[in-house]
C-alpha cells in the first residue's frame, strides 16, 4: 500500500502550501454539512450524548480544520531567511517545511472522530499521504473522517486505511501514546466552590470518565475540603450512565478493570461518597466520589478509564502540586482560585500539557494537537541560491588575504570600545578584497 501511494504523495507535495490549505478548508465545511449526521451516528457507537460529542469532538474539529487552513502560509510558509553577509555576501536563502512521506496515524479510544481528523489534516497540509488506523470500537468516526475527506475533493489514495501497514510509514503519530498519568485538579481556600463542585463532575465524567484527559484526581485545601467532598457527592449522585447525560463506558472490560480498581482502593482504607456500579445491561457505574485513597492505590497512580475520582486534602498549594506531580506526567490540570497570579505560578510547577485555571477541558485543544502533529509532520529546510556568475569567497586559495580577512570580520563583531575602528584601519582592504571574489572571477 505504501509503494501504491508514492506517486499520488509525491504530486501532493509539490502543490503550494496554500493550495494545500484549501482542501482542508472544503474538509471543514464538509463537517459543518454533515453536522448533525456527524454528530449522531459518532454518538450512538460510542453511548455518548449528541451534545457531548459536538462540543467536544465535531466543533473543536471545525475550528482545527479552519485555524490550518488559514493559518497555512504562518504555519509553513517559506520565510526569507538571513544569513551573515561577511561569510555569505550575495547568498538569498530561504527557511520553510519539507514532507517525510507517508505519516501514519493511529487513533486513540475516547478521540474517535476530532482529535485523527486534525491529525490527518495536518499531516496532508505537510504535503504527506496518509495512513489511518482507527481506535477500536471508532469505525463510524473513521467512516466520518473519509466521508469529509472525501466531500474535500482530496486526489484518491493520498489517504488510505490500514493498521498492519502503518510500520511502514516515515512517521507514526500515535495518538494514544500521550501522558498516562490520571489529570489532576487543585482547589484553594479561596475558589469559588460551586464552580469547582460543576468543573471536576464535568471533567471527571465526560466522555464516561474515558478521555484521554479525564479528571481522575483533585487535591483540595483543608479549609473547604468537607464542604468541597459533600457538594461533589451529591452532584454526582443526580448522573446514572445511559440517562441521556452520563455516557457508558466503552466495554464490559474497562468497566470490569475499574471495577477491580474501586474495591483495592476501599480494601486500602479508601471511602466511597457515592457511585456503584451500574445493572440492568447498562456498562459503567453512577460517577464514584472516593476520599482517602492512599497514594499506592492504583487509582491514584494509574489513569483508569471510568467515572471516578480520588478527593485528597491537602495541606496547602505546595503540597497539591508535589501530589499532583506524582508519580506520573498528566495530560491537563487546572488550579482553581480567585488569584490570578498565585495560580499561574503554581501552574510553574506542575507536569502537565496544558494547565487550566478555573476550568478543567478533559483533552487537549485541537488546534495544539494539530500543532503538535505540524512539527511531527514535516522537516525543516533551508533552501539557499547562489550567482552562477561569480563564487563565494572563502573558498581556496587561503592566502594571507583570506587569514588577515578572517581576523579582521572576527574584531569587527567585538563590544570593546576602539577595537572595530582599528580592525577597519588594519584589514578593511583584505575584507573587500576577499568579498570582492564573490562578484570578480579571474
Amino acid at each position: 500500500m505504501i509503494a501504491e501511494m508514492g506517486p499520488v504523495t509525491r504530486l501532493w507535495a509539490q502543490l503550494r502550501v496554500g493550495d494545500r490549505a484549501r482542501y482542508l478548508e472544503k474538509a471543514s465545511q464538509g463537517v459543518v454539512d454533515e453536522f448533525e449526521d456527524c454528530c449522531a451516528a459518532i454518538a450512538a457507537q460510542a453511548r455518548q450524548p449528541a451534545v457531548e460529542v459536538a462540543s467536544l469532538e465535531v466543533l473543536p474539529a471545525i475550528d482545527a480544520l479552519r485555524w490550518l487552513g488559514e493559518g497555512s502560509k504562518r504555519l509553513l510558509g517559506a520565510h526569507r531567511f538571513a544569513l551573515p553577509r561577511a561569510l555569505h555576501p550575495l547568498t538569498r536563502a530561504s527557511a520553510g517545511h519539507a514532507p517525510v512521506g507517508v505519516v501514519g496515524v493511529r487513533g486513540a479510544g475516547g478521540a474517535p472522530f476530532g482529535l485523527p481528523l486534525c491529525a490527518i489534516g495536518a499531516a496532508l497540509l505537510g504535503g504527506n499521504g496518509v495512513v489511518f488506523a482507527p481506535a477500536e470500537g471508532a469505525s463510524v468516526g473513521a467512516e466520518r473522517i473519509l466521508s469529509v475527506l472525501g466531500r474535500a475533493g482530496l486526489p484518491e489514495g493520498l489517504v488510505a486505511l490500514g493498521e498492519p501497514v502503518l510500520e511502514g510509514c516515515d512517521v507514526v503519530l500515535d495518538l494514544g501514546a500521550g501522558p498516562s498519568g490520571g489529570d489532576a485538579m487543585i482547589v484553594l481556600s479561596d475558589a469559588r466552590l460551586d464552580r469547582a463542585v460543576e468543573g471536576a463532575l464535568w471533567a471527571a465524567c465526560a466522555g464516561a470518565g474515558e478521555l484521554a484527559g479525564s479528571l481522575k484526581r483533585v487535591f483540595v485545601e483543608r479549609d473547604v475540603y468537607e464542604e468541597f467532598v459533600s457538594e461533589l457527592a451529591i452532584a454526582a449522585s443526580a448522573l446514572a450512565p445511559g440517562d441521556g447525560v452520563l455516557g457508558e463506558m466503552s466495554s464490559e472490560e474497562a468497566c470490569a478493570t475499574l471495577a477491580a480498581a474501586v474495591d483495592e482502593a476501599l480494601g486500602l482504607g479508601g471511602l466511597a461518597r457515592c457511585g456503584a456500579r451500574a445493572g440492568d445491561g447498562v456498562i459503567g457505574f453512577t460517577p464514584v466520589v472516593l476520599t482517602d485513597v492512599p497514594a499506592d492505590a492504583r487509582l491514584r497512580r494509574e489513569r483508569l478509564g471510568g467515572p471516578v475520582v480520588c478527593v485528597t486534602a491537602v495541606a496547602d498549594s505546595v503540597e497539591a502540586a508535589t501530589l499532583a506531580n506524582s508519580p506520573q506526567r498528566c495530560l491537563g490540570a487546572s488550579i482553581w482560585s480567585a488569584d490570578r497570579r498565585h495560580a499561574v505560578r503554581i501552574a510553574r510547577e506542575l507536569e502537565a500539557r496544558v494547565v487550566w485555571g478555573n476550568d478543567h477541558v478533559p483533552a487537549l485543544p485541537l488546534r495544539q494537537a494539530a500543532a503538535d502533529a505540524l512539527s511531527d509532520c514535516g522537516r525543516a529546510q533551508l533552501i539557499t541560491w547562489e550567482s552562477a556568475s561569480g563564487r563565494p569567497p572563502w573558498r581556496y586559495p587561503y592566502d594571507d588575504a583570506a587569514g588577515l580577512a578572517a581576523r579582521t570580520v572576527a574584531a569587527l563583531h567585538s563590544h570593546r570600545d576602539g577595537e572595530r575602528e582599528q580592525a577597519v584601519r588594519d584589514g578593511g582592504r583584505a575584507v573587500i578584497r576577499v568579498l570582492g571574489r564573490a562578484v570578480w572571477r579571474p
